[in-house]
């Protein structure tokens, strides 16, 4: 597990006020740079090199309403495990729409796009995403890509997170919009389960269904309302209920 982040800072603040101290007014190179601080910087980043070895991404409809982003189009803090290696507190963002995860680099400055092939999982807003070969732990017609694990019991349900882009035009203008629509899969009996509806739902569980209903009600889960949290709800019901 790496944690370089408050290392960097540290370093660099070092470097900072040993500079101030210069005499004169040139530009910082590496003659002027003490070589001492410079040296632990880069022992400091080798770790990193890897993740920020990509390839600029540039956020497209930056000004719209709705955007193509997982939750939020704002940088927040997750956990990334990529190229083998563990690093934590990365300030990124999850662009739905293309199926990629974009992370800042350790300047501040710029977004790098990582390499979907080297992501193995990542975790933001709370939601645990693992990418998954079409085949190789999912169905063969699964497509392949990240899939949120939503719940993980004895029975387990992934969810595949979409939003098309859209555009229309108001008043001569056009408009991009970012509607979005989840894919839902149970695993039951070797294999994922497409789920779309109550009926598909109980068509898994039929000793189970009148139990399920009842938890529907009791819960006040509206199907409709909320699709995601009442499967979340039957699905870990049905594991109370088939306890060995």
């Amino acid at each position: 597990m790496r944690f370089f982040t408050p290392c960097i800072f540290f370093i660099l603040s070092v470097m900072g006020d040993c500079v101030a101290q210069l005499s004169d007014a040139k530009a910082i190179t590496s003659e002027n740079v003490p070589s001492y601080p410079l040296s632990l910087y880069k022992a400091a980043t080798v770790d990193a090199q890897n993740l920020y070895n990509g390839r600029l991404y540039y956020i497209y409809d930056s000004q719209e309403e709705e955007f193509q982003f997982f939750d939020s189009r704002k940088l927040v803090k997750g956990t990334v495990y990529y190229d083998g290696q563990r690093y934590e507190d990365i300030p990124m963002m999850y662009d739905i729409v293309r199926d990629e995860l974009i992370i800042t680099h350790a300047n501040g400055y710029e977004n790098i796009l990582l390499q979907s092939p080297k992501v193995k999982y990542f975790s933001v807003h709370d939601h645990n995403f693992k990418r998954f070969e079409s085949g190789q732990g999912i169905n063969a017609d699964m497509k392949t890509g990240f899939y949120d694990q939503v719940y993980m019991g004895k029975t387990k349900i992934l969810v595949r997170r979409t939003k098309q882009r859209q555009e229309k035009i108001v008043e001569k203008k056009v408009i991009a919009l970012f509607p979005d629509k989840n894919f839902f899969y149970v695993f039951k009996d070797g294999k994922y389960h497409s789920v779309h509806s109550k009926k598909s739902l109980f068509a898994l569980f039929p000793e189970q269904k009148r139990e399920l209903r009842k938890e529907l009600r009791e819960q006040k889960n509206k199907f409709r309302k909320n699709r995601e949290k009442a499967i979340v709800a039957m699905v870990a019901r049905y594991d109370e209920l088939t306890k060995p």
